[in-house]
């Protein structure tokens, strides 16, 4: 009688091979050796193992499938980036699937999600937490981080010169605008925003050593920023650019007609939202080639499939700075 519940790790750890090779052996999966797949099946029949999901029961034809793991659906930048994924995806016969995060880091619930799933490998939006990344190498799922530059041995990934967008932006204020009083406006534990801040902070110190610095963070500024632009502190730049719409939306409620009354403001944001979505005011922000982070996050995620052994990577991509054409 069959033992409702043997399930993949019994298999596994039987046959002293991995969950995922066992997974990909019985969805017949094209990189899986003959012997190994008949391995896997007899001892899938002795245990009696019977699937707990529709779709494993469902050939998938040799498509590997990969999770895009998020935690915002409103997010705008999340949004963009999540598209031009699974575009590229489909585009290559990849299948996907949308995994979705409760938490601003990628943490293990995430990882029980996608080992659920059968999913082959990974690209997060999320920094992943050390718990998670273990799990993911214990299960031989290949993990891609869009956006972050963390020292995990087992992460690949791709993320942006946020340091140089950081120097752009002072450089912008100080030399464009000739202003010499700050505001950076964080996100508290996220690592780019360390990253931005650093090349901030840094270019001021060396262009302009008399210049003022004030750093706070996204939940500080409803409350701060009216009182620091009233002395003076006009060039603010903000982790991203919905930090930077925000910053607007406030200002508008609080000082109306802010822009007459401090011509001499200038608000900064990262990410460059409204080169790509329609309806949105037009600000000054760093910007990137959207296209060439998706498609390098893939590569890297595709490579892994085929040289599993192979040392991590990790590449850095340029910035330029987009200046808006209307005030």
């Amino acid at each position: 009688m069959a033992s409702k519940t043997t399930g993949l790790k019994n298999i596994a750890f039987e046959l002293g091979i991995s969950v995922n090779t066992v997974s990909r052996a019985l969805r017949d999966c094209d990189d899986i050796s003959g012997g190994t797949k008949e391995k896997v099946r007899q001892k899938a029949f002795e245990l009696g193992y019977l699937p707990n999901n529709i779709s494993q029961f469902i050939r998938r034809d040799g498509k590997y499938l990969i999770a895009v793991v998020i935690n915002s659906f409103k997010n705008l930048y999340f949004s963009i980036v999540c598209q031009k994924l699974v575009a590229i995806i489909s585009q290559k016969n990849y299948d996907f699937t949308i995994v979705f995060s409760l938490n601003k880091k990628m943490g293990i619930e995430v990882l029980k999600q996608c080992i659920s799933q059968r999913v082959d490998g990974i690209i997060t939006l999320l920094e992943p937490d050390d718990e998670a990344i273990e799990s993911a190498r214990l299960n031989n799922i290949p993990v891609v981080l869009v956006g972050r530059d963390i020292d995990k041995e087992f992460i690949d990934q791709v993320y942006m010169n946020d340091e140089d967008g950081g120097k752009m932006v002072a450089n912008y204020f100080i030399n464009y605008h000739k202003l010499d009083k700050f505001v950076y406006v964080k996100m508290a534990n996220v690592e780019c925003s360390k990253r931005r801040l650093k090349g901030f902070e840094e270019t001021i110190r060396e262009t302009l050593p008399e210049g003022q610095l004030v750093v706070i963070d996204e939940k500080q500024a409803p409350g701060e920023l009216t009182s620091l632009i009233k002395k003076g502190y006009n060039g603010i730049f903000c982790f991203n650019d919905e930090l930077a719409y925000a910053v607007l939306k406030q200002l508008n409620l609080e000082i109306p007609n802010f822009r007459k009354v401090y011509p001499h403001m200038h608000i900064v944001g990262c990410d460059c939202l409204n080169t790509r979505e329609d309806g949105l005011i037009d600000i000054t922000s760093v910007d990137f080639d959207y296209d060439l982070v998706c498609q390098t996050a893939f590569d890297l995620l595709a490579d892994r499939f085929q040289n599993a052994k192979r040392p991590r990577k990790s590449i850095e991509l340029p910035v330029i700075l987009h200046q808006r054409k209307y005030f």
